[in-house]
C-alpha cells in the first residue's frame, strides 16, 4: 500500500515548500514604506475629523432658536419657583436714582438667628450687608448696584453659606461656596432669580 508521503509528485512539491525564498536586501524596507503610509485605523481618522475646526452657518433665525433653547434649558435646570427645604427666596429689582438699581433680597429662614447677603458688589463681607427679620421668619435686605453680573449667597448665623433657592446657581467657586448670581441690566431691570 503506498501513501501520499510514497508519490514522487508530493515529495517534489514538498520539497520546494521547504526552500528558503531568497528576499531582496531592499524587501524589509519597502514593507515599512508601505507600512508607514497605510491609512490610519478608521477610529483614529473619525476622532482626527471630529477635532478638526470648521465653519458652521447659521441663519439669524436658526441662531435666535438655539439661543431660546438654551435659555429654556437653563431656567429649567435652576429650579426657580421650587422652594428648598424651609428656606425661600427671592430678587426684586427697583430703579433708584442714577445709574444704578436697588436689588432687594429676600429669603425665609424661620430658625436663622441672624441672616446677611454677602456677594461680589461687598467683597463676600458678612458683617456688611445684615438682612432685617420679619415676624414671620422673612429676612430683607436693600442693595443699590449698578448693572453688571454678580454672585452672592446667603450667610446664616454668621457662618453658613447658602444659595439662593430662588436664583440660578453660580458655577465654578473658587472656594466650594454655593453661590447664586443675579444680573442687573440697568434700571428697574435684573435677570436670574428676579420677580
Amino acid at each position: 500500500m503506498r501513501g501520499p508521503a510514497d508519490d514522487p509528485l508530493i515529495a517534489r512539491v514538498a520539497g520546494e515548500l521547504r526552500r528558503p525564498v531568497p528576499v531582496s536586501p531592499g524587501f524589509d524596507e519597502w514593507v515599512m514604506a508601505a507600512v508607514r503610509h497605510a491609512p490610519p485605523p478608521l477610529r483614529v481618522r473619525a476622532w482626527e475629523w471630529l477635532r478638526e475646526p470648521r465653519a458652521v452657518a447659521v441663519s439669524p433665525l436658526g441662531g435666535l432658536a438655539m439661543a431660546a433653547g438654551l435659555a429654556a434649558l437653563m431656567l429649567a435646570g435652576t429650579g426657580v419657583g421650587r422652594g428648598i427645604g424651609r428656606q425661600t427666596s427671592a430678587v426684586r429689582v427697583a430703579a433708584a436714582p442714577a445709574a444704578t438699581s436697588t436689588v432687594t433680597f429676600v429669603l425665609v429662614a424661620p430658625g436663622a438667628r441672624s441672616v446677611a447677603v454677602a456677594g461680589d458688589f461687598d467683597g463676600w463681607d458678612p458683617a456688611r450687608l445684615p438682612m432685617q427679620r420679619s415676624p414671620s421668619g422673612l429676612w430683607t435686605v436693600d442693595v443699590p448696584l449698578a448693572p453688571g453680573r454678580y454672585q452672592y449667597a446667603f450667610v446664616l448665623d454668621g457662618r453658613r453659606f447658602v444659595a439662593d433657592p430662588a436664583a440660578p446657581r453660580a458655577v465654578g467657586d473658587d472656594f466650594g461656596t454655593p453661590s447664586s448670581v443675579v444680573t442687573v441690566a440697568g434700571p428697574a431691570r435684573a435677570v436670574g432669580g428676579s420677580l
